[in-house]
């Protein structure tokens, strides 16, 4: 079929509940490998152990929220069409770019640590050269299939989450090396309470992005099945994996040095002295960071995708590729600006970027189950086939803890969290004025066929 054909050309539906825990956790899951332990510089072991608990009580509800809207609407735009449909224009304008943000920096901090992999195998490349690499060849990976790149993420992802267990259970049964626990006793809470505090900042890391898991619905074979399970799926991974990656690196490595390594698995493997669990350890990196790049780019091309689609941006950016039936153009456009991300190196400012972006999502997602359940309050299947507990008491919350976690950026970041907010503020006025003056192509009925809602009956 050509491109020029009359018959539009739509997202292939070939994904199943494997893919999504792969995309999901495949994305997440470098945060067990890197960024998480910055928390550790902020407020200690304990510090980071509090973070662990309270972002991913955040995530769980975040997760609830996302299966039951992706489920129920399933579209490729995600959050940012659960705000369209749910809650206005402006707001999922807002949403979308956030998304696309926090994934590009996302991507960029991936590309970045492997870079650095690169150097410390071969101290003589440059740096910024392999950077370019890995976000080429994933950027060509995504615009030949979301198949292909998802079957990689699932190999990748598995792969990276094994070295992790074996670590874990050589660990604890003694075989991995001479684990200190006096370095849990001597780095509990280097910087007091306001320091405990301070590590939710960082907090997100150890889960950051796992909502992009109900991104693929619109590519899903059964949405309502897949999304939901793959995603609380993944859930439970990272949960289980955060509190692994926890507990070995917090008893091979001193908390001074721990706070500001740049990849504490593997450096916790080294100071095992197990060569095996190094080799392991740093093929688990370097994959788990080739995966989680690799989802960042098929979601925030899905986010770019669906704000052309309905003309908050040129619609040149929504077309699909004739032959790979995937959205090229959005794809392609990832790899500028993740380049222009990557330029800066600074790692953690990257990642507080793509923190500040992920935790307007966080807002806006619950936000939008609310205001879908008041839309429709009666449960049909055709409308709600995943019903989340305990709504929307656990919405209203998750807004609550998403706001908290926000403010602790302002111990050290405060510049960050001004300019992050500053830039969605002026964007919010941008896409609402754009909205009025181009007419949107859709219409929620459009979309979902669904019954009149109950505000406008």
């Amino acid at each position: 079929m050509s491109e020029n054909s009359n018959e539009p050309i739509e997202l292939v539906k070939t994904l199943r509940p494997y893919h999504v825990w792969a995309l999901g956790v495949g994305i997440v899951l470098v945060g067990e490998y890197m960024g998480w332990n910055f928390t550790v510089a902020k407020g200690g072991i304990l510090g980071s152990l509090f973070a662990l608990l309270v972002a991913g009580t955040m995530y769980i509800m975040v997760a609830l929220c996302a299966s039951e809207l992706g489920s129920s609407t399933k579209l490729a735009g995600g959050p940012y069409d659960w705000a369209r449909l749910f809650v206005g224009p402006g707001a999922a304008a807002i949403v979308g770019l956030a998304v696309y943000m926090e994934y590009i920096a996302l991507e960029a901090a991936d590309a970045i640590v492997v870079a650095w992999i690169a150097q410390s195998i071969f101290p003589e490349i440059q740096t910024f050269p392999v950077t370019l690499l890995v976000i080429a060849a994933l950027t060509f990976m995504n615009y030949r299939g979301v198949v292909a790149a998802l079957n990689l993420n699932f190999a990748l992802t598995f792969t990276a989450l094994i070295a992790i267990i074996a670590f874990f259970f050589m660990t604890i049964s003694g075989f991995g090396g001479t684990w200190h626990p006096e370095y849990l006793i001597s780095g509990a809470m280097p910087n007091g309470f306001i320091g405990i505090f301070a590590a939710l900042q960082f907090g997100p890391w150890f889960y950051l992005g796992i909502e992009g898991a109900a991104m693929c619905a619109e590519e899903c074979k059964h949405p309502t099945r897949a999304v939901p399970l793959g995603q609380q799926a993944g859930m439970i991974t990272l949960l289980l994996a955060a509190g692994m990656t926890l507990y070995v690196c917090a008893g091979f490595i001193p908390t001074a040095e721990l706070g500001v390594s740049a990849y504490p698995l593997y450096e916790a493997a080294t100071q095992s002295g197990v060569k095996l669990l190094v080799a392991f350890l740093a093929i688990g990196t370097l994959f788990t960071c080739l995966a989680s790049a690799n989802g960042t780019v098929c979601d925030s091309s899905r986010s770019w995708f669906a704000l052309s689609r309905d003309h908050f941006l040129t619609p040149w950016f929504s077309a699909v590729h004739p032959k790979y039936s995937t959205p090229y153009r959005a794809v392609i456009f990832t790899m500028p600006i993740a380049i222009a991300f990557a330029f800066s190196g600074f790692l953690d400012q990257v990642i507080t970027f793509s923190i500040t972006s992920g935790l307007v999502c966080y807002v806006m997602i619950p936000f939008s189950l609310i205001r879908f359940r008041k839309m429709f309050p009666e449960h049909t299947q055709k409308v709600r086939p995943f019903v989340g507990p305990l709504q929307p008491y656990l919405a209203y919350f998750t807004i609550f803890l998403a706001i908290v976690i926000m403010s602790t950026l302002n111990w050290g970041y405060s510049y960050n969290l001004v300019f992050g907010l500053i830039f969605y503020v002026v964007a919010y006025f941008y896409f609402s004025w754009r909205y009025r003056s181009v007419e949107s192509k859709h219409d929620w009925g459009e979309d979902l066929g669904w019954p009149e809602p109950a505000h406008r009956r």
